[in-house]
């Protein structure tokens, strides 16, 4: 009897530490420069799930055509909460667009789940604005991100902004490719008649709750452009307290 309760006992931790190995696996979505869970510049159809939180700060500075930095500082701080099932409600900050300045107060993201993902490589698809409340800067979008087998994720769709209060429409492509079991080199673009950028980037997971990120805005350094040429340095982190 003693050793069938001992059998049992051991049975049980090793199936209580597979578990949470098996658990501690999945990294939670990390936020875009932007603000919302994303690659490098661009959304993702991901939420960060229900009742679950994550914050990211980035500093960096813009950088010339021959590669060397200019000392304009470029900032960008955000957090995102899984407010409902399917919801993500975020805010986001830092400096004013061409502008080393931080600007006054911070914008609002939501972005909702048109999908529940359920099978092993799911197709999710989501909805949302960015820079709610800017006057210049507010977007709308719809993306679709597929999962593959080994790790890489592919994301696609479209997004909407009103410069000078016209209407101007974009398409959006971003990859995600594992390297190992904790590093992800990350890329995106946003194209439309009349804008072309391209970005790039990388992130490393020291758990799965908590990575360092590596992020390069505008690398072909584009004119028609949503960002000036940059590289950022920074975190982002999910639940944390």
């Amino acid at each position: 009897m003693t050793k069938k309760i001992a059998l049992c006992s051991a049975l049980y931790v090793l199936l209580s530490t597979l578990s949470f190995a098996l658990a501690a696996a999945q990294y939670l979505p990390a936020p875009s420069l932007n603000g919302p869970t994303g690659v490098v510049r661009i959304p993702t159809a991901d939420c960060i799930p229900y009742k679950n939180f994550n914050i990211g700060a980035d500093y960096g500075t813009t950088v010339t055509g021959n590669g060397s930095a200019t000392g304009e500082a470029v900032v960008s701080y955000k957090m995102n909460l899984g407010t409902f099932h399917g919801v993500e409600l975020g805010i986001v900050g830092g400096t004013e667009k061409n502008s080393s300045q931080l600007r006054e107060g911070v914008f609002v993201n939501m972005k909702l789940s048109l999908s529940t993902g359920d099978e092993p490589y799911p197709l999710l698809l989501a909805l949302g604005v960015e820079n709610l409340f800017s006057r210049t800067q507010t977007d709308v979008y719809m993306v679709a991100t597929k999962y593959f087998q080994q790790g890489p994720k592919a994301t696609f769709g479209f997004q909407a902004d009103f410069p000078n209060s016209k209407f101007r429409p974009l398409g959006l492509a971003g990859v995600e490719l594992p390297l190992g079991d904790t590093v992800f080199l990350l890329a995106d673009l946003l194209a439309g008649e009349s804008l072309f950028q391209v970005n790039g980037g990388a992130r490393l997971y020291f758990t799965p709750i908590f990575s360092l990120n590596l992020s390069a805005l505008n690398i072909l350094d584009g004119t028609q452009v949503k960002d000036t040429r940059s590289v950022l340095l920074g975190f982002s982190w999910a639940n944390p307290f």
